[in-house]
């Protein structure tokens, strides 16, 4: 059935998404525009969507996009181990390599691990300041999952 398999296994998903910016908002803020609207029409599809199918989904959500800028577009998101793609007769059918919480997981893994690495007082500081801020009772959480984390590295460390 698949002629070209360019799939690769989910525990190889490691997106290459350089770039943060922190003052757009959702997928946005690590994918472009049309990037992240693709990955959207992907995950609706619910499983393999070749390239006419997204730029319909596209359509019907408002974005009128042509049919060569989504292949581009999707062909960009398969380098970047977005999506996996197999031939399929002619045509490239493309699915999602991560789930949106598996995305939203390794996205914020890799902020939070820039920030500590570069700015890890003030990171901190700033992010008990914040959650106080919006939710105080989150902090009441914060505190039993470091207490949990100290009790799991002690009980590592003792076996």
């Amino acid at each position: 059935m698949s002629q070209g398999n360019d799939e690769k296994r989910p525990e190889d998903a490691n997106p290459e998404l350089p770039v943060f910016k922190p003052d757009k908002s959702g997928l946005e803020q690590a994918l472009g525009t049309l990037e992240a609207q693709v990955m959207e029409a992907v995950w609706d599809g619910g499983g393999d969507v070749c390239v006419d199918d997204v730029r319909r989904t596209l359509e019907a959500n408002g974005k009128d996009a042509a049919y060569t800028t989504v292949m581009t577009t999707m062909s960009r998101l398969h380098e970047k181990g977005l999506l996996h793609r197999v031939m399929q007769g002619r045509a490239y059918y493309y699915s999602a390599a991560l789930s949106r919480r598996e995305l939203g997981r390794s996205l914020t893994r890799r902020v939070i691990n820039g920030l500590l690495g570069s700015f890890a007082e003030p990171a901190m500081s700033y992010f008990v300041e914040a959650l106080g801020d919006e939710d105080p009772e989150r902090l009441d959480t914060l505190a039993e999952m470091i207490e949990q984390q100290k009790r799991r590295k002690k009980g590592a460390g003792e076996t």
